[in-house]
């Protein structure tokens, strides 16, 4: 739209589109209040009835502008914020202003020990709060920067475990996709690396975060979003929860380079807007009106309209209601109302108008802003809009898919039941799925869906009416029960274990599931929310451990074991860089010949804090922690680059875990480690276990036939110890299976594992496949194996495994090898 050049007289051209802006805020009605507990005072920006108030008021002067049913409460509400250093929402209603009372929602964040600031906002016509428009850029940026668009909640390492609805409308992510670090995806490329390091930064030192970047919307389109965030820190100082907040600042941001560069600039500010924005003369002629205006109110000639009075533009009944609004706004007021007015080309629609002075630089009024918002759809769908608003407010504290009371309905209940506790005890029970992610898998995520409402629906009736039953997240529940005494809590897990023991039939499929129970007790335990909740979890992973379908109480004793391995689980993650981390040789022998023809490569962790740890401890922790690619690919450059040392008629085995398979990159890290060796493929013999092929992966077949293509073999390890090992010789073509030492431990008296001994050998000599006996220790076992005719042997009977340099001078010499005959038998780590 060209300039129309009419401002008015001595004021500044950028100057007059600050108080444009100003103005815009005024009419938006969003009040601050900061409370300050220990003097009982109160400061506005606004009070609910629109009067400015510059110096702080006792609360009780605050609260007698409220509806008497409501000042208790809302007293209440502040107390509890201050105690629980929360933040929350609430509503209330005002006295009556000219013959209604008004509704307000009010958000409340936590400032200090003793302090807390509210943002009000009048709610009465719309549940959906409007962007402010401040009388000053400062006014402005306190009510827009504390107004949280989306609420959000990580835990101690920066995961995302709970976020507000709006997230969802904005991007183009789901809820599974945005937990943990997935909501980094939609991050502008140019500031994920400055977003992350910021965050990771707050993550360490335990300061707050405040942050501005760019998200893509479902649109495509990017906004600036302020984020930031504080942690809440038990009664030992350690963080126990990150509380944050997202904010679009877009509007904001750009207005702010707007004012800087031109007025030009700043008009362009005007048309971003999503309401008619009209400038009236000090008489109360129409001046200019922005892009967006001029669609909605559909003119399509602004030139043709310019300089007439305003309330012409309005029916004749409502153009009393127009030029009392003008002359309260030349008298320095802003008025607001809702009124009917078809547009230019008469369609029939409702505004929200308000109509506001705006001051010269003398002080006096020089123009006038009138704000139009189209509520046509609201005012038809008023009934809509309530239904709505307490739908979302139902589906924010309860879950989608269950309709279970959600984590913050959870919490809540705890909150107020541990406040009320008394002389009573209260229960805290974990309840985790097990064998859930099997039905998952093999079912499909509809059947897993299914499963997990039956079983809402029977942890319900396990339940008595005063409990509290809650779906936390994936396949973890929850039931908060007051108790007599700590048997009570055990009869009812033993309750829910029953009652989900019993199959279910989902989809013409009858599944067979467990639980796993953790419990914690109040006050024994504990008296907080997330340290009760903690315990259980703790209690509950015990219980994991010891292979679930059980409960248990929560013992000080868990809580210590948890903490160790969590320190084992951050000492691995440190291994590599501080060179802890070793690889050792295992020769293996062929039985006929008694001739060295290879090793395998066996992982070592030396730690300086724990000493030696053992593989079967420590491998499982990689693989939870997914550090297993990278020590995974260490040990195979580690292994390559050794071998290729030894004689070119040596081979070498390395053991590849389950989980490098979860994608193709496997691949990849094999073929970088042959490349940066010069190890050759057909020398290269991977072992894996039946669980690589235990979920009939298409993609972990898929690496296998291409390792298989490179010319590397590949060994099927600890063969007969899975659910179905005839099954993978027949989907994957391996070119050795080796011989559990669980098996050869019992030879030769053991007429059962002799059996499976044998059936193993024969088997691989129909397959012509080669087959290795592990843990051999004794001159009775190789006479066995020799005569079945076993191909291979490697074990404590012929040598321990060797560090690199005795193994590359056994390599090297060519000699036949002895078995130790003096050696102890003793079971490899």
């Amino acid at each position: 739209m060209r300039n129309t050049g009419t401002v008015s007289r001595g004021t500044p051209p950028a100057e007059a589109a600050a108080e444009t802006l100003r103005q815009i805020g005024n009419a938006t009605g969003i009040s601050v209040w900061t409370w300050h507990a220990l003097t009982d005072r109160v400061y506005h920006s606004a009070t609910i009835r629109g009067e400015a108030l510059d110096e702080g008021v006792p609360l009780a002067t605050t609260l007698a502008n409220l509806d008497a049913s409501d000042r208790a409460r809302v007293r209440r509400r502040m107390q509890a914020a201050v105690r629980s250093g929360k933040a929350g929402v609430f509503r209330f209603r005002s006295l009556p202003v000219g013959g209604a009372a008004r509704e307000y929602s009010a958000a409340h964040f936590p400032l200090g020990p003793n302090e807390v600031q509210v943002i009000v906002q009048d709610v009465t016509r719309t549940t959906l709060a409007e962007r402010a428009l401040r009388e000053s850029e400062d006014h402005y940026r306190t009510a827009v920067d504390l107004n949280p668009e989306v609420m959000w909640l990580a835990d101690p390492q920066g995961n995302i475990i709970e976020f507000g609805p709006r997230w969802l409308e904005m991007v183009e992510l789901n809820a599974e996709q945005t937990l943990g670090q997935g909501w980094a995806s939609v991050v502008h490329p140019d500031d994920l690396g400055p977003t992350l390091a910021e965050w990771t930064r707050s993550l360490e030192s335990g300061e707050p975060l405040d942050i501005t970047y760019r998200i893509r919307l479902r649109s495509g389109d990017y906004r600036w979003m302020r984020a930031r965030a504080a942690a809440r820190r038990d009664q030992s100082g350690a963080i126990v929860r990150w509380y944050g907040t997202l904010e679009d600042i877009h509007d904001r941001r750009v207005a702010e380079a707007a004012l800087r560069e031109s007025e030009e600039f700043a008009r362009s500010i005007l048309e971003a807007s999503t309401m008619a924005i009209e400038v009236l003369d000090g008489d109360g002629r129409l001046i200019f009106m922005n892009g967006p205006g001029i669609r909605i109110m559909e003119v399509d000639d602004f030139e043709a309209i310019r300089g007439l009075p305003f309330e012409q533009f309005w029916p004749q009944d409502q153009r009393a209601v127009i030029r009392g609004a003008i002359a309260a706004a030349q008298q320095g007021q802003t008025v607001r109302h809702t009124l009917f007015g078809p547009t230019a080309k008469g369609k029939a629609r409702w505004w929200d108008i308000s109509v506001s002075p705006i001051l010269g630089a003398n002080g006096d009024v020089a123009r006038l802003l009138a704000l139009s918002r189209d509520v046509t759809e609201a005012k038809q769908n008023e009934a809509e809009v309530v239904a709505g608003a307490k739908r979302l407010e139902y589906l924010a504290r309860h879950d989608t898919l269950t309709g279970l009371p959600n984590r913050m309905h959870f919490q809540e209940g705890m909150d107020a039941a541990l406040v009320g506790l008394g002389g009573t005890s209260l229960a805290v029970l974990s309840i985790d799925l097990d064998d859930f992610k099997l039905v998952n898998d093999t079912l499909g995520h509809l059947a897993g869906d299914l499963l997990l409402r039956e079983v809402g629906g029977r942890l319900n009736r396990c339940a008595a009416k005063r409990d509290l039953v809650a779906r936390l997240g994936g396949d973890e529940f929850a039931l908060l029960m007051p108790v007599d005494r700590p048997e009570d809590a055990a009869v009812t897990a033993q309750a829910i274990l029953a009652a989900l023991a019993i199959p279910f039939e989902i989809e013409g499929e009858t599944v067979s599931i467990g639980a796993s129970i953790g419990i914690a007790i109040a006050p024994r335990d504990g008296l907080s929310t997330e340290s009760l909740l903690q315990y259980a979890d703790v209690a509950l992973y015990r219980v994991k451990s010891d292979k679930g379908r059980d409960f248990r109480f929560f013992e000080p004793a868990m809580d210590q074991a948890l903490r160790e391995r969590r320190e084992m689980k951050r000492d691995l993650s440190l291994a590599l860089g501080r060179g802890e981390l070793s690889v050792v040789y295992q020769p293996q022998i062929d039985i006929g010949s008694s001739r060295l023809v290879g090793f395998e490569a066996l992982l070592r962790w030396d730690c300086a804090a724990h000493g030696s740890v053992s593989p079967m401890m420590f491998i499982p922790l990689a693989e939870e922690s997914g550090l297993i690619d990278a020590i995974g690919a260490f040990v195979l450059r580690q292994a390559c680059a050794e071998a290729a040392h030894w004689p070119e008629t040596l081979s070498l085995a390395v053991n590849l875990s389950p989980a490098q398979f979860r994608n193709r990159a496997v691949v990849r890290t094999v073929a970088d480690a042959l490349e940066q060796t010069g190890f050759k493929p057909a020398r290269l013999e991977l072992e894996i276990t039946e669980s690589v092929l235990f979920d009939e992966s298409a993609e972990a077949l898929a690496s296998l036939e291409e390792l298989h293509r490179m010319g590397i073999r590949v060994a099927l390890d600890d063969f007969g110890t899975g659910y179905s090992s005839l099954s993978y010789l027949r989907r994957f073509a391996f070119d050795k299976i080796k011989i559990d030492r669980s098996f050869v431990a019992d030879l030769p008296g053991a007429e059962d594992s002799a059996a499976i001994v044998r059936a193993i050998i024969g088997l691989g000599r129909s397959l012509k496949t080669r087959v290795t006996a592990e843990g051999v220790e004794s001159w009775e076992q190789l006479l066995m194996l020799r005569a079945e005719g076993c191909n291979e042997a490697q074990g404590y009977l012929f040598s321990r495994p060797l560090p690199q340099a005795e193994a590359r001078k056994l390599a090297e010499s060519g000699l036949p090898t002895k078995p130790a005959t003096a050696q102890r038998r003793q079971r490899r780590a």
